[in-house]
């Protein structure tokens, strides 16, 4: 099932097991949730694919981890049955590793070079990593077998896919906000309670509701008060809601750390 995946990557002690379709990773040595910013909690490729095998889990996941590979995920990748525009765009572009993903709708994308920031996603279909993040992997290859270095194809999808993303080191060095909920002005008479959350899309569901965790929990709100406002707005933006499960792990990572 996963003989296409590159040796390099089976090579590493980096890989996580998931369930069913939750985005949770899971520790390949026990049943217990994985982080990907924790390399304790990640195992072999040899163990997570037994782990399959024998029925614990049904898919396993690489991490990235800031040592010159670079992940790209493109949330949909197909139309008719074919590559659209914008995968056809980066796939020439990289011209390595291509596999669809778990859903047979995205593309996953693996190559060598070095990103200016951590990772990314531009919510309008396209991610991309260095490292903190994890993909599911399938093994299913598209066009491309191989690994390779191409800083170039790098540049060019920074350049065209993430224009306003500031670089590290450069400008402010307050937090970006990958989403906000808006605040509506007062009108006279009325107090506005909630702010209004704007739609999340499947592919920014997660990334989105740890970014608002993120902002309440600097802001000082208690973790009850975090989960009951994530609960609600994953209600309210998230199209389809997140399971309760996720939302839970969400909060419990961000409430771990110290403000």
């Amino acid at each position: 099932m996963y003989e296409k995946i590159p040796s390099e990557l089976k090579e590493k002690t980096q890989w996580v097991n998931v369930w069913n379709s939750s985005k949770v990773p899971m520790q390949t040595g026990q049943k217990k949730a994985a982080s990907s910013v924790l390399p304790d909690t990640w195992g072999t490729f040899d163990c997570a694919v037994l782990n399959v095998a024998n029925g614990i889990y049904d898919g396993i996941g690489y991490v990235f981890n800031d040592d010159g590979l670079i992940g790209i995920d493109i949330d949909d990748g197909f139309s008719e049955g074919l590559l659209n525009p914008l995968a056809s765009d980066i796939i020439s572009h990289c011209g390595s590793y291509t596999e669809k993903s778990r859903s047979g709708r995205g593309v996953h994308i693996l190559l060598k070079g070095s990103l200016p920031f951590k990772g990314r996603n531009n919510r309008a279909g396209v991610e991309i990593y260095r490292s903190g993040r994890y993909f599911i992997m399938t093994g299913k290859v598209i066009i491309y077998s191989e690994i390779i270095e191409n800083q170039e194809a790098i540049d060019y999808i920074v350049s065209k896919y993430f224009p306003d993303v500031p670089k590290e080191g450069a400008g402010s060095s307050a937090p970006q906000r990958i989403y906000s909920p808006i605040y509506r002005k007062p009108e006279p008479g009325k107090i506005a309670l909630k702010p209004e959350y704007p739609a999340i899309t499947t592919g920014s569901r997660n990334l989105s509701l740890t970014s608002l965790a993120g902002q309440m929990h600097n802001q000082g709100y208690s973790k009850a008060e975090i989960y009951k406002e994530l609960l609600y707005a994953n209600t309210q933006a998230c199209k389809p809601p997140l399971p309760r499960s996720e939302i839970e792990t969400i909060v419990n990572s961000v409430t771990r750390y110290r403000r």
